[in-house]
């Protein structure tokens, strides 16, 4: 797997190589949601009540992110999707 946001990311995912995308979850006590951003794609904010609910819409939105962020890459690669929640300072 390579990291979609490093270079030649397109090329090597065009010789079938699959792409990894970081996704960084965290929980917003304020509002009670959960809310997912990713270095790899830049447009990429969702919220949602429940961490399950977000990485469903998290998938749903990764082809057209892609498709608009690159778009000389080929939606039909494989792509894994790492979620991740950082840890939270005391």
């Amino acid at each position: 797997m390579y990291r979609l946001s490093l270079p030649y990311a397109a090329l090597l995912a065009k010789m079938g190589l699959s792409l990894l995308i970081k996704v960084e979850i965290i929980h917003d006590k304020l509002t009670n949601v959960y809310v997912a951003t990713s270095p790899d794609l830049k447009d990429l904010i969702v919220e949602a009540e429940t961490s399950d609910e977000l990485e469903k819409e998290v998938w749903h939105l990764l082809s057209e992110l892609l498709t608009l962020d690159i778009p000389k890459l080929r939606v039909k690669t494989a792509t894994h999707v790492s979620f991740f929640q950082p840890p939270v300072a005391a």
